[in-house]
């Protein structure tokens, strides 16, 4: 019964260390482009609108200086909650175009409305279109300095 006991502990242990490791609130930059940063911001946001869905429109936030820094929502599967997504961007013209991938697993049965930050450096124009393509969803804003 002491043998189970240890072994029962130390799975019950391993398992505790697993889910700490697979759903971790910490985000890395995805880009090394020195004029672009992109990365999932820490965390799940629990906007929903009236049917309980989790909204993603209605997130949406900038800030244009000498950076153009923005802030939108996507829906993920709530775990893991680190690392879900890869962005990518283009820039023609007038338009930013943002291609949104979620590379995870779907482990639990849940949604979570997570917020990705971009960072834009070195733009040579006040005032763009910013696309995003996520999932069958697009976004389409005008953001100006």
């Amino acid at each position: 019964m002491k043998t189970f006991n240890s072994l029962l502990f130390i799975f019950t242990l391993f398992l505790i260390v697993l889910y700490n490791s697979s759903c971790s609130n910490t985000t890395e930059p995805e880009n090394n482009d020195k004029n672009f940063i992109a990365y999932q911001k820490p965390g799940c946001n629990t906007h929903k609108d009236v049917l309980g869905k989790v909204e993603t429109s209605s997130c949406f936030s900038y800030s244009f200086n000498d950076t153009l820094a923005i802030d939108f929502c996507v829906s993920g599967n709530c775990c893991p909650d680190k690392d879900r997504f890869t962005t990518t961007y283009k820039i023609k013209s007038d338009t930013i175009f943002v291609y949104v991938k979620d590379i995870a697993e779907n482990n639990c049965r849940c949604m979570c409305n997570y917020t990705i930050h971009l960072e834009f450096y070195n733009l040579e124009q006040d005032k763009y279109i910013f696309r995003c393509n996520y999932d069958n969803f697009n976004y389409k804003e005008v953001v100006t300095k």
